[in-house]
């Protein structure tokens, strides 16, 4: 028998659980984790802000049945260097943040569109990565290309040719 603990390094009270060396502090996560992983996925996002599992996995989507139709949203205004006002949202799921947009009070200045597609690629590919990270949806490349698609506002914008650069590749 192994006289430390597999993933503490205790030495007290070793015994074999699901074939580790363990504690009896471990073997009560073990058994959580083993029994109820709903749970811990539950509890991990109170105490870290990345995914439990970095790969694909299979859970309740909750985007696709639970997210409420409303968001609770912060708004900050911000100015930048040519003092053009821009407003950020930020909405939240179990407080965490799942969606950034942004927006100006000049949508139709024709000098600002390149800008706002830009603007808009951006905040798409960042919540698309605030979900991955704290509500475990899935990241695609397919995924990627339809936020760049959906960014564009005229042909062969920034984001148009990304989209298309991207096409190349399956």
């Amino acid at each position: 028998m192994h006289k430390k603990c597999e993933f503490c390094g205790s030495t007290t009270r070793i015994v074999r659980t699901y074939r580790h060396a363990t504690c009896r502090r471990c073997r009560r996560v073990l058994y959580v984790v083993k029994n109820h992983p709903a749970t811990v996925e539950k509890a991990w996002p109170m105490f870290h802000d990345y995914a439990i599992l970095p790969e694909a996995r299979q859970i309740k989507i909750p985007w696709k049945s639970d997210l409420p139709e409303e968001l609770f949203g912060k708004r900050y205004k911000t100015m930048d260097r040519e003092a053009n006002s821009w407003y950020l949202v930020v909405t939240e799921y179990g407080n965490k943040p799942v969606e950034v947009f942004a927006s100006t009070a000049m949508d139709n200045d024709f000098d600002l569109q390149s800008r706002i597609a830009n603007l808009t690629a951006l905040t798409r590919l960042v919540s698309l990565i605030l979900r991955h990270i704290f509500l475990g949806e899935r990241l695609t490349f397919a995924k990627v290309r339809n936020q760049l698609r959906r960014s564009s506002r005229q042909k062969n914008d920034l984001p148009d040719m990304l989209r298309k650069v991207l096409g190349n590749y399956k």
